[in-house]
């Protein structure tokens, strides 16, 4: 803990100020040096263009269809179009909008200056004025982009400069000849948004490299931009290349001459110690090189003809001048290339590396010779938060602090500073391109986005191979998974795809011949074309079959922090999982210790969990001093120290729940919060047994009561339906008693003042009192019937939780009131408070955690979405007490008489029959039973055709019309009734089947099933079961789900995979009669067999 909080002194300082209520920061944002160093200014010079910019949005043509159409033309720039408000570059113009679920996760708005129409903008120009020194001249000038996103076009003073389609890597364009030196100059840049160039289709819609969240959302110039003179003769390129084993260091420099004449040249090297104190907890680059080289590397001549290039390999032995980097000891040092004409120097280049070897024998990893086992962590990119490497130092001291040492830069190329910074402090890096997958985005049929994956690769390796945090190069994240379990296998996408895995591998070996380890994440080993095998989401089996692959084997991603549900979590820790998110995340840390546990047993490499930086760690409230709020832009942290024309991303703002780190920036907050999930990645990491802290109290359900009571008598006002609903849900009714034992009153629409006489007498005599269904109306002559009065609030909720055990609650857990992965969830709309509420005991309550904020959500909010509903306040959710008098009892509840879900019946019927009342069997309304076999439908029949064509063609139900399917309903003057199966068989013969004077006759079965998740989204989450429906007929028949035809079956069996949405999901089985035995019987299996005991099923919507 100390070490935690003199890290957050050093990240602070003095760089805190607060004025008004905005807490500001008034250090630097995102500490850079630019791209030349100290040691090439010599003969290098750099121009930083960041800063204030002007911004043109350029509207999309009317009636563009994005995917659909070809990507509009970028109009050119009109004079008085610029917006007066100035985009502050490095930043995307929609940058706002990111990670934007409309206020509810976390607040990502990073530049509230910006435009709110921004936002939307796809196509626009970018502009500004800058005046270059006039000692340019004579240079050569590069016009350096280290991201920009979309598809770009280039203009110097008005001219073309060149053009460039890309979002992540760097770029170079020769200027030399367009600008002015000694004067003022402009730049503008066109940029169309790179998703206006999407191609939709059956399979995907991308022919370009996007990663994920941030890649696919932004628009524009995102990190910094410069302008650098370089001398005519300049070292172009630097790779490095140790060989520890061997005892040998090479550097293979690229020369470039633009002069007009050849250059007879001399180049050498020097390999000089970087120096830094505090390295491993440097926010702010700090280091410098030692005056005296620790290692010299001889001189080679070469000559250069003009306006051509050349490589050029310097070789030396090592010895023992150079300290071997590795993660606990990551020694650096700088290759300074020295390039000669004659005797005179012209260039120098600066180029960062580590001594050390990373190899594979057999299925183990080397480091410098000895095995090395990597602990990982992974995690998107989510923007402005994540562009500064201060937040960057304070991830891997997160990290350390959990025993782990690797990270893998998941989904798209990180900037490169988290590389400089991991060389730093030791941590070792898998680098990942953003061949991405798992949104099923990639158009993976068309052979421009193969082709734009061997640029892209090549692009990462030439940019980060001489960083020896580096181990080995991730090529690609669930393609494989995609293709064959979401695309299900298009003809030749599986084969190309294998060809590609090749293709990948021999750019990275060829361009980088340094790092054996190159994978695949999620891909296993690429179907053997890769070195390495790296599994995700898998169970014992599959790492037993990985481990036995005999390469190295590793699990890139695992567990279900970032996707389980309660219900899912449920598994490992029961209704604790239910009870608050602190609870799930207490079972999330339980299982995924197992996993990693598993992974050490089977010899893993590559050991992770997905993930600790964001699921690890809580979202921090940072800046924002009443949590029980809503953060609004006057929360957060303001960032004071602005410049112009400096390197770094300079934010206006940081958001609350934005960041799950605080590298100084709110003094009231540490570095980090852990969950229990960090605890357990820990206790894995150090081969110690874990134990989750000792949880909240758990009400674990205790057996149920049956009702007793014989009848009860029902009141209400005008028009009430209580006495219907409470039929309809099996209570026995008896009226005409004037003081039964049992008395319902409703609760939003009680019956008139004069019947509290009889309230009383119920209550006297020791009887019991339900007020049912309380809801926003019918309040005030509510109260004039009760002991005491309450108030009723707006209070919706998909999960409650019992709050005293008593006998009205026994049975019931947790999992019982658990509403919210169904459709439609809410199982209460109102709360109760009031006088009557203190003077009485509470029962239920509705969760403080709102779970549909997290269920389904996207990745990137889903925490802070659920943390906010537990954190910010809300009107009482009481939803059922109990108030005792003499010795008779009051129940009053704001749960419906009338739930629109079976489990919502259930749940009702299991409170009366606690409270006493006798319930009648089989109103619960289902037609599933436990196997999965239909036993019950509507039916509506028989219906005449003219022919056997017609029989077949003519749709006598509307497939679309579910909810105009309602028991006894006329369509075409036939009823739709009530039908059950005879041993799953649902016999047809007996309802007049067969021929009318030789034409066919037609009937129909229609029911419903409920999912509690969505088979139709397979990127969801991992491992979703695959449900399918199974019939037996014994004439035609054709299956319509939800509308739409998915199975034409005729006599015998057929099979055919659901595609259930989540909720209610509508079954239409039209039948014709093809002979004497008209029979049909109907299914749902699953390869998870316990899935099919989680639908619910009516024969009617409820």
């Amino acid at each position: 803990m100390k070490k935690k909080l003199l890290l957050l002194i050093l990240f602070t300082t003095t760089a805190l100020q607060t004025f008004s209520q905005r807490l500001q920061y008034t250090g630097v944002f995102a500490p850079s040096t630019g791209f030349v160093k100290e040691s090439e200014k010599p003969y290098r010079q750099e121009l930083s263009l960041n800063g204030s910019w002007q911004f043109q949005p350029v509207q999309l043509p009317a009636g563009f269809r994005e995917g659909n159409d070809s990507a509009p033309a970028l109009s050119g720039m009109q004079p008085d179009q610029w917006d007066k408000t100035l985009i502050r570059i490095p930043s995307p113009w929609n940058v706002n909008s990111f990670a934007d679920e409309h206020g509810q996760g976390g607040d990502f708005r990073t530049y509230p200056s910006y435009p709110k129409e921004w936002e939307h903008i796809k196509m626009g120009w970018l502009r500004r004025k800058f005046n270059v020194p006039a000692n340019y001249n004579g240079k050569r000038l590069l016009l350096h982009f280290e991201a920009l996103a979309g598809d770009s076009r280039i203009m110097i003073n008005g001219k073309p400069a060149g053009d460039h389609f890309g979002i992540f890597l760097p770029f170079d364009l020769d200027v030399t000849s367009l600008v002015k030196p000694g004067a003022e100059n402009e730049v503008a840049v066109g940029v169309r948004k790179a998703s206006l160039f999407d191609k939709n289709g059956n399979y995907g819609r991308r022919t370009y490299q996007a990663g994920s969240f941030w890649g696919q959302h932004i628009a524009g110039i995102w990190q910094d931009v410069a302008l650098i003179a370089v001398p005519l003769v300049y070292v172009k390129d630097v790779f490095v290349k140790p060989d520890v084993q061997g005892d040998h260091l090479a550097a293979e420099i690229t020369i470039k001459n633009d002069g007009d004449r050849e250059a007879n040249l001399t180049v050498d090297a020097g390999a000089y110690k970087w120096q830094a104190e505090n390295a491993a907890d440097a926010a702010e680059p700090v280091g410098k090189l030692a005056s005296v080289s620790a290692l010299d590397i001889p001189a080679v001549k070469i000559k250069v003809p003009a306006h051509t290039e050349k490589v050029v390999t310097l070789n030396t032995q090592v010895g023992d001048k150079l300290a071997r980097w590795s993660p606990e000891s990551p020694n650096l040092y700088a290759l300074l290339a020295r390039v000669s004409n004659g005797k005179q120097q012209v260039d120098t280049r600066y180029t960062r590396f580590g001594w050390r070897t990373v190899s594979i024998n057999g299925g183990q990893v080397l480091m410098n010779g000895k095995p090395v086992v990597m602990r990982g962590d992974s995690w998107h990119f989510l923007g402005t938060p994540q562009m500064t490497r201060r937040y960057a130092v304070a991830w891997f001291k997160a990290m350390r602090d959990a025993g782990l040492n690797t990270v893998r830069l998941h989904a798209q190329p990180y900037p490169s500073f988290y590389m400089d910074v991991a060389d730093e402090m030791g941590i070792m890096v898998l680098d990942e391109t953003a061949i991405w997958a798992s949104d099923g985005g990639p158009k993976v049929d068309d052979p421009d986005y193969w082709k734009d994956t061997k640029h892209h690769v090549a692009e990462l390796v030439l940019r980060d191979r001489n960083h020896p945090s580096v181990f080995g190069w991730s090529v690609s994240n669930e393609v494989m998974p995609v293709v064959v379990n979401v695309m299900r296998n298009p003809t030749g996408i599986k084969d190309t795809l294998i060809n590609y895995y090749g293709i990948w591998a021999d750019i990275c070996r060829k361009l980088d011949p340094t790092r054996a380890w190159i994978s695949a994440d999620g891909e296993d080993d690429a179907e053997g074309k890769l070195p390495t095998y790296v599994m995700h989401y898998g169970d014992q089996s599959t790492m037993d079959r990985a481990h036995k692959s005999g390469k190295p084997w590793g699990v890139g991603e695992a567990g279900n922090a970032y996707y389980g549900t309660p219900e899912q979590v449920a598994e490992t820790n029961g209704n604790r999982a239910y009870e608050s998110f602190l609870g799930r995340m207490e079972g999330v840390a339980q299982s995924s210790y197992q996993n990693l546990m598993q992974q050490r047993e089977r010899e893993s490499i590559y050991n992770s969990v997905f993930n600790l930086v964001w699921y690890g760690l809580k979202p921090l409230p940072i800046g924002l001093k009443d949590k029980t709020k809503a953060p609004t832009l006057e929360d957060g942290v303001y960032f004071t120290n602005y410049k112009e024309d400096s390197p770094g991303v300079q934010p206006e703002r940081l958001g609350p729940y934005s960041t799950t780190l605080n590298p100084g920036y709110d003094p009231a907050l540490p570095l980090y919060q852990t969950w229990p999930f960090f605890d357990a990645i820990k206790a894995a990491a150090e081969n110690k047994p874990y134990e989750v802290g000792k949880p909240l109290a758990n009400h674990d359900a205790k057996s149920a009561v049956s009702g007793k009571s014989s009848g009860a008598a029902v009141i209400g006002g005008a028009g009430s339906t209580l006495a219907a609903d409470l039929k309809k849900l099996g209570a026995i009714e008896q009226t005409g008693k004037a003081a039964p034992h049992v008395l319902f009153v409703d609760g939003s629409n009680p019956p008139s003042a004069q019947n509290k006489s009889t309230i009383d007498k119920v209550l006297a005599s020791g009887g019991t009192v339900l007020v049912w269904g309380v809801g926003s109306t019918g309040t005030e002559a509510l109260n004039k019937l009760l002991p005491a009065t309450i108030e009723v609030t707006n209070r919706k909720s998909s999960s409650l939780l019992p709050v005293v055990n008593d006998r009205i609650t026994n049975g019931l857990g947790a999992a019982d009131m658990y509403f919210s992965e169904l459709n439609p969830a809410d199982i209460i709309s109102n709360g109760l408070d009031g006088e009557l509420v203190k003077q009485s005991k509470v029962l239920l309550t509705a969760n403080n955690t709102d779970w549909q904020k997290w269920n389904k959500q996207a990745e990137y909010a889903k925490t802070a979405m659920v943390v906010r509903s537990e954190l910010e306040a809300k009107p009482s959710g009481t939803a059922m007490i109990v108030y005792e008098k003499a010795a008779g009892k009051m129940i009053v509840t704001t749960l419906p008489a009338n739930p629109k879900l079976l489990k919502g019946i259930r749940l009702v019927r299991q409170l009366l029959s606690n409270a006493g009342i006798a319930l009648a069997e089989g109103a619960d309304g289902s037609v599933l039973n436990t196997e999965g076999n239909i036993t019950g439908a509507l039916y509506a029949g028989n219906f005449i055709a003219r022919s056997a064509e017609d029989a077949k063609t003519r749709n006598f139900v509307d497939p679309g019309a579910a909810d105009e399917i309602k028991d006894g309903l006329e369509i075409h003057r036939k009823i739709w009734t009530s039908l059950h199966a005879d041993k799953e068989i649902f016999d047809l013969s007996a309802l007049d089947g067969g021929t009318v004077n030789g034409r066919q006759q037609v009937a129909y079965l229609s029911f419903w099933v409920s999912s509690q998740r969505s088979l139709e989204d397979l990127l969801a989450e991992p491992n979703l079961p695959v449900v399918n429906l199974q019939v037996k007929t014994g004439g035609s028949a054709a299956v319509f789900l939800n509308g739409k035809q998915i199975l034409d079956a005729e006599t015998g069996n057929e099979a055919k995979e659901l595609k259930l949405k989540r909720g209610w999901n509508h079954f239409l089985i039209k039948l014709v009669c093809n002979g004497s035995n008209w029979q049909f019987a109907a299914k749902l299996t699953s390869n998870q067999p316990e899935f099919i005991k989680t639908l619910g099923s009516a024969v009617q919507k409820p």
